[in-house]
């Protein structure tokens, strides 16, 4: 009797540790699964953190503020850009936006405005039935006014 006791009891402890040995390979096999996931994840983030910083650069190169070179050739920089877009939002509230551009027809306002450099600036504008963008040449006339002349644009049908 003793023995079948302690032979069932091995029996149990057995079937006990085999369990064991199987439901935590389980748990290591997911938790490694996990881990690769995150790690892929984390692979990924990478790589899309070094193309907006690359981007980034690119942006920030193509400005005053941005290119390096330009910041030593102009005083006060922000200034000069903010100054810019001011005359070309006011230009916009007055509507004098189509006889800058030739090829505009009806009222268009500007949405975007980004300074390149120290002679271009490019502008979106839109209208309610059409959008378009233009390449500006600019040169300094006065303290806070600038001569505008368009080099290029286009206008599309939305």
């Amino acid at each position: 009797m003793k023995f079948k006791i302690v032979f069932y009891l091995f029996l149990f402890v057995c079937i006990v540790l085999f369990y064991q040995i199987f439901n935590t390979n389980k748990i290591l096999n997911h938790q490694d699964s996990l881990i690769q996931m995150q790690y892929q994840d984390n692979q990924i983030l990478k790589d899309s953190l070094s193309k907006l910083r690359t981007f980034r650069e690119t942006y920030t190169y193509f400005s005053l503020s941005g290119n390096p070179q330009l910041n030593t050739r102009i005083k006060d920089v922000e200034a000069q850009e903010n100054l810019l877009r001011m005359q070309l939002l006011a230009m916009n509230v007055n509507g004098d936006l189509n006889g800058l551009i030739a090829s505009l027809k009806g009222r268009f306002l500007i949405d975007q405005i980004k300074v390149i450099n120290q002679k271009w600036v490019f502008i979106g504008f839109q209208s309610d039935v059409s959008w378009g963008q233009a390449l500006l040449e600019y040169k300094k006339k006065t303290e806070g006014e600038f001569h505008l002349k368009a080099l290029e644009s286009f206008v599309l049908p939305l």
